[in-house]
């Protein structure tokens, strides 16, 4: 079967690798699994010898097919065929993947949203993964990183080399290990927080001063009030810190002083 660019396609073609995923997974005959794109089954065959149950999300008809031909060998495969962003997903507890790199982001925090997992392990684009692991005060670190740290632990695990794939793909990739945070710090309103980061993180390389009058400012409103959310963070923060160097519990910080501000109706929020 040949591979389709608008699908991004590009299959996992060593069994080396597939089954080394697999053992990072540490998956057992007690776990259910969550395979999103199964492709032409490579990790899928690996996951059905060792789990419980899996559950395999395709939404390319032909591969949907290949993979009911692999689903002959193994009466604890299911498929799913859809859209793995809007199907409805069965109650897992690991995920295993080789996302598509057009969706990597926004299958990521449905996961960490909407699915109530133990550990996914998954390969993404080797740059991508780096974001998702980076440290504050790194030039990755992003928006990206702050997001899905706030939901997860994030563990880099394997770089893969391209020419594992079929067809070989421009760049290498890296599969991480992400477990669901059970500690905090957690927000007061979690919509608050990501309302803030959406606001002050198309600017990481301005010092969070700077990035709260901006955001402000685009908000339509008065910039003094930027001042007072610092006033009340003085504990935490000078103001002259770069954006990209605060860690999670201090962005939280804020973010409940924003959302006191907002009870106050001094500041709308979203």
């Amino acid at each position: 079967m040949q591979p389709k660019k608008k699908f991004g396609q590009s299959f996992l073609n060593s069994h080396m690798v597939a089954r080394e995923i697999v053992r990072l997974a540490d998956v057992s005959s007690q776990d259910r699994v969550l395979e999103i794109g199964g492709g032409l089954g490579m990790l899928t065959r690996w996951i059905a010898a060792e789990a419980r149950e899996i559950h395999v999300v395709e939404m390319d008809p032909g591969l949907v097919r290949a993979l009911h031909d692999v689903a002959r060998g193994f009466s604890n495969m299911h498929i799913i065929k859809g859209d793995a962003l809007t199907v409805d997903i069965p109650h897992v507890n690991k995920v295993i993947a080789n996302l598509p790199y057009s969706i990597s982001s926004g299958i990521t925090f449905r996961l960490l949203r909407e699915v109530e997992f133990e550990i996914a392990v998954l390969m993404y684009q080797k740059e991508f993964a780096l974001r998702l692991v980076a440290e504050p005060g790194t030039s990755e670190y992003s928006r990206l990183s702050v997001n899905v740290q706030y939901y997860a632990q994030v563990e880099l695990l394997m770089d893969v080399s391209a020419d594992m794939f079929y067809p070989v793909p421009a760049v290498d990739s890296s599969v991480v290990k992400i477990t669901p945070r059970k500690d905090g710090p957690f927000a007061k309103n979690e919509s608050i927080f990501h309302w803030m980061i959406g606001g002050i993180y198309p600017y990481p390389n301005k010092n969070i001063r700077k990035a709260l009058r901006i955001w402000f400012r685009n908000l339509g409103l008065n910039l003094e009030l930027s001042q007072e959310v610092l006033k009340r963070a003085e504990e935490y923060l000078e103001g002259n810190e770069k954006l990209r160097s605060l860690s999670l519990e201090k962005l939280i910080h804020v973010s409940d002083i924003l959302l006191e501000m907002i009870s106050e109706e001094l500041i709308v929020g979203p």
